[in-house]
């Protein structure tokens, strides 16, 4: 089956609900979490700031993240009519890479959705030099839905051409029961993390 797009969904392939943590699918392969999701009293502000890959899919983090936030945006932007924006705070190490360009990349990234206001800053209690936090707000515009769309499209078709090349036993994700001891893992630690307050719209 042709890919065609990600399922993003609550705890235990729940519907997903906002303000909880999002749990991302290739069909039945599980990718990894997007956390946390912060919202503001009236959700409409949104803030997203990083996504963790399964273990059995770090190595393909270089397709999976950029495709995972577009798709993330575009599910917040049709999902959920109350949000006006959605503000990006990326932060998240990749392991034996530049920090720099990672930096740029997704510096990138954002503005290609349409993102403002977009900016690298040093990340001060990385674990090692040379990493950098990404900000970046998205509103919901048309011509910024437009941008969206089109960056959506183009990560898709590069997933699609990465499936393409990746052997089917390479991307065999865990058993059902491992996916669900990973559910609750982080399911229970984000019910145990304090999330910080965004500001009112």
């Amino acid at each position: 089956m042709t890919f065609k797009k990600l399922h993003l969904a609550g705890a235990d392939l729940s519907d997903y609900q906002l303000g909880e943590p999002m749990y991302a699918f290739d069909r039945s392969r599980f990718l990894g979490t997007v956390k946390p999701v912060e919202v503001n009293s009236d959700k409409s502000e949104v803030r997203v700031s990083r996504f963790l890959p399964a273990p059995s899919v770090v190595a393909e983090h270089r397709h999976l993240g950029p495709l995972l936030l577009v798709e993330a945006t575009m599910f917040l932007a049709e999902r959920f009519p109350s949000i006006q924006n959605v503000h990006f705070m990326l932060s998240r190490e990749i392991e034996n890479s530049d920090g720099t360009m990672v930096a740029a990349a997704r510096v990138e990234l954002l503005r290609s959705i349409g993102a403002t206001d977009v900016h690298a800053q040093p990340k001060p209690d990385s674990s090692k030099p040379g990493n950098f936090v990404v900000h970046g707000l998205w509103s919901y515009a048309e011509h910024n839905l437009v941008a969206l769309r089109s960056a959506l499209a183009m990560r898709r078709e590069l997933y699609r051409e990465h499936l393409a090349h990746v052997p089917m036993e390479e991307r065999s994700g865990p058993l059902r029961h491992r996916l669900k001891q990973w559910w609750r893992a982080m399911t229970h630690e984000a019910g145990s993390s304090r999330r910080e307050a965004l500001p009112k719209g």
